[in-house]
């Protein structure tokens, strides 16, 4: 299993600076009865799917479950999976400092020891202080921050969030969908136990009613949209699998996430269908069309596009400056034109290169389309690599901790995620510890064995970072109407609306359009439909 917290930076006020759909592996035919459901008549019905669970007594059985649900691998060594601190605790050490931990606080219907209070779904192995300072606090975002290790963050909740308590617990961004799926699970199959004050007389009913029980407004909409920000990772996805060899149930949250906007979102009312078929039926096809091609009726495109190159605009790295936070890079073999992808070996040492890439004069235009998209994330004083593919989907971050070997993983804090990112004449350095020749080394490309990895000597292709400026359009001439009327050229000067960069045709972004040598420049900003190309003769 792979972890997963995203880069620190924007998690919460005091964070340091830090939707896809599942695949179901449920039994065939585990959900069929929600089939056409609507309301509560579906609510019901995913309560009756699995409420009826193997119930795991509390304590060593618990830690005995988390073996089979909790445990990654960190250099090498199984470890607990604490999503309430970045502790790397050794299964094989026990479980020192560390407690079972009810993700839905059990002092929300008094402390009672019933199949909630032991249901694993929401238990988690937990570092003892960061459940201590989350208490039982409701989920919420945070207004002012009090207290955080990074992944736990506790202050006062947001306007119009808390349901009136003082104190709320926000985790890290790329749990909150973890915690709202698990959540909705909790509320919809205990619906029917005795929610309310605790034995000592606490009101705790902050994200719910009590009688009759349900979510509050504020509740509904946070749990749905970090469910909805915040996808279902592989890491959920294996957990669920644990679950289910334990308890013999799942959550029908992470196998079916469309489930929760039919139950309290904006589809509430409309039947389910498992199979995801929710459009109508479009209706019979009408077998004599009124105007039918007798001579083609499936012609083919003679010069269709190649569906392996994705068109878009990428600019090659030519600065430092160019190497920043919250942008989009394609990493390329310096010489051989190659761009690093996500497919790896069976060993998970190395990615595989793309086929060559045609550059010209430093713009890529067409990326194949098993390019590895890499958006950086600040992470102390270096970065996070989190790499997607060209439709935006998040696979994970590029973790090394070892000479030779690249790998992903969801988890951003741990060590071997950090890189230090540095522009030369040579291309792009990307090093995983203090130097080359220390840590796990510098990424590069082999080009004699094909494979993009780390390694703590010199001697293979290093680097270009091509820097993406536009999504699938391309690079237009200023002829263009819709964003020519937004550039303007005066002489030897270049004038461009405020947040738009201008760079030559070697990949340099200029520092202004002002006093240029006679060539062609592209002009990219947000504000355009494409980027435009300018001739200043």
């Amino acid at each position: 299993m792979n972890a997963r917290l995203s880069s620190l930076a924007g998690a919460s006020l005091c964070a340091l600076a830090l939707a896809t759909p599942a695949v179901a592996d449920a039994p065939a035919g585990y959900y069929d009865s929600l089939e056409g459901k609507t309301g509560v008549a579906l609510k019901k019905a995913v309560k009756a799917i699995v409420r009826k669970h193997t119930v795991i007594s509390y304590d060593d059985a618990t830690w005995n479950a988390f073996r089979k649900t909790d445990v990654r691998v960190v250099n090498g060594k199984e470890c607990w999976w604490d999503m309430y601190s970045s502790n790397n605790i050794a299964v094989s050490s026990g479980h020192p400092g560390m407690n079972i931990e009810h993700s839905v606080a059990n002092s929300w219907w008094g402390g009672t020891k019933n199949d909630a209070y032991k249901d694993i779904v929401h238990l988690n192995p937990s570092d003892k202080d960061g459940n201590s300072r989350k208490s039982n606090y409701p989920l919420t975002e945070l207004s002012k921050c009090s207290w955080t290790n990074g992944v736990v963050n506790v202050g006062s909740p947001k306007s119009g969030q808390g349901g009136g308590s003082s104190n709320g617990f926000e985790p890290h961004d790329d749990y909150k969908g973890d915690f709202a799926r698990t959540y909705m699970y909790m509320f919809v199959v205990y619906d029917d136990i005795n929610w309310g004050r605790t034995s000592g007389g606490q009101n705790v009913e902050w994200m719910f009613t009590a009688s009759p029980f349900e979510l509050k407004p504020w509740a509904k909409e946070l749990l749905l949209r970090w469910s909805a920000n915040d996808a279902v990772s592989q890491k959920e996805r294996d957990r669920n699998d644990g679950v289910y060899s334990q308890q013999k149930n799942r959550n029908p949250f992470i196998d079916l996430p469309d489930l929760a906007d039919y139950i309290w979102g904006s589809k509430a009312g409309e039947p389910y269908h498992v199979d995801g078929a929710h459009e109508p039926d479009p209706g019979p096809v009408d077998p004599d069309p009124i105007d039918p091609d007798p001579v083609d009726p499936d012609p083919v495109d003679p010069s269709p596009e190649d569906p392996a190159l994705v068109p878009g605009t990428y600019v090659l790295v030519a600065s430092q400056s160019d190497i920043r936070a919250g942008e989009s890079y394609l990493i390329l073999g310096s010489d051989s034109h190659v761009a690093m992808t996500l497919e790896q070996n069976k060993e998970k040492t190395y990615f595989e290169p793309t086929e060559t890439i045609v550059i010209n004069d430093g713009v890529i235009e067409k990326a194949p389309s098993d390019a590895a998209l890499i958006t950086l994330e600040t992470l102390g004083d270096g970065y996070a690599l989190k790499a997607s593919d060209l439709g935006g989907n998040v696979k994970g971050y590029l973790f090394s901790s070892a000479n030779k070997t690249i790998n992903l993983t969801d988890y951003s804090t741990t060590k071997g995620v950090k890189a230090k990112l540095t522009y030369s004449a040579q291309g792009v350095s990307v090093v995983y510890g203090p130097t080359v020749s220390s840590g796990a080394g510098a990424l590069y490309y082999n080009k004699s064995a094909s494979r993009f990895t780390t390694y703590t000597s010199s001697g293979q292709e290093r680097l270009d970072f091509y820097r993406k400026v536009k999504d699938a359009s391309g690079i237009e001439d200023m002829t263009d109407e819709d964003d020519s009327v937004m550039v303007e050229v005066w002489g030897n000067n270049i004038l461009v609306p405020d947040g738009a960069e201008i760079y030559d045709l070697n990949g340099r972004r200029l520092a202004s359009g002002e006093n240029l040598a006679r060539g062609i420049y592209i002009v990219s900003s947000p504000a355009f439909s494409k980027c435009v190309k300018v001739m200043i003769k």
